[in-house]
């Protein structure tokens, strides 16, 4: 299969396919901060509404990257060298900057973390460390390591990339020069390291608005037709409510009588059971 010809596109075609390009400052931080160490940040005067508006202070993060590793294979074949893959490589760290507020919770926030890890509060005091006989005894992992999130959206809240960190904790909070020279934003950048992390695209709906073609078989009901369950807490897309409809124009994924919650791949146009809402990224 080759390229295909090259061709021109009408400005109107570029403006469809090239104006809707996601942008770098949408995006939000999440910490799923350990229970035993918001107790002890609770004692240092860092609550929830605190954590909370710290996620908001992130000024500058990076989305991970990955590699593979891979293994040279030499004259399997003869005069052929190939590469296998055999694992995958995370960043060591992801590295969140931070603007410091005027209370410096943030960097009470990140230096109280990495004190529970070092038995800071639970081994010595903050005054006995000041001694220099003081010695460190680290908590265990499972108390201190929490997964993180990432989210990048774009200002329409549409289709968002979500990121869970495994595991993480934070590992460095990096220096931060001050001077008297021209004031300037006051910021604090902590690298966390973390196992791995699990990618997430999403939509807000993957269900059409409406049937263009008016010829379809049951397009009136279809258009005018709630799918949407309604409750004080819930806002979600009922796919039982799927099953008495049928297009012939649309896939689906499932027969009646099977069971329709199964994910599977495009199936016959002729059956019973479209596959809108799916929601599967």
């Amino acid at each position: 299969m080759s390229a295909g010809n090259p061709r021109s596109y009408t400005v109107s075609e570029l403006k469809t396919r090239f104006l809707n390009i996601a942008q770098t400052s949408i995006y939000h931080v999440k910490f799923g901060v350990p229970s035993s160490v918001s107790s002890f940040l609770s004692r240092r005067n860092i609550d929830f509404e605190n954590i909370s508006n710290i996620e908001l202070l992130c000024s500058e993060t990076a989305l991970p990257g990955s590699s593979l590793a891979t293994h040279e294979s030499t004259n399997d074949y003869h005069g052929v060298t190939e590469k296998m893959a055999y694992r995958r490589i995370y960043d060591d760290t992801i590295d969140l900057t931070f603007y410091v507020d005027r209370d410096y919770r943030v960097i009470e926030f990140f230096d109280s973390w990495m004190d529970y890890i070092t038995g800071g509060g639970t081994t010595f005091t903050r005054e006995e460390y000041k001694q220099n006989t003081a010695h460190y005894r680290m908590n265990y992992p499972t108390l201190y390591k929490s997964n993180i999130f990432l989210t990048k959206f774009e200002k329409d809240y549409g289709t968002s990339m979500d990121y869970t960190f495994v595991d993480a904790f934070p590992v460095n909070v990096i220096s931060t020069p001050i001077s008297y020279d021209t004031s300037q934003l006051l910021k604090c950048t902590v690298s966390f390291s973390y196992i791995r992390y699990v990618r997430e695209r999403k939509g807000s709906s993957y269900l059409p608005e409406s049937i263009p073609d008016s010829k379809s078989p049951g397009v009136v009901e279809f258009n005018s037709f709630d799918f949407w369950k309604k409750t004080p807490s819930t806002y979600d897309f009922d796919t039982s409510k799927l099953g008495k409809f049928r297009f012939d124009k649309y896939y689906n994924n499932g027969i009646e009588g099977r069971n329709f919650q199964q994910r599977q791949a495009p199936g016959d146009p002729n059956q019973d059971v479209t596959n809108f809402g799916r929601g599967i990224a």
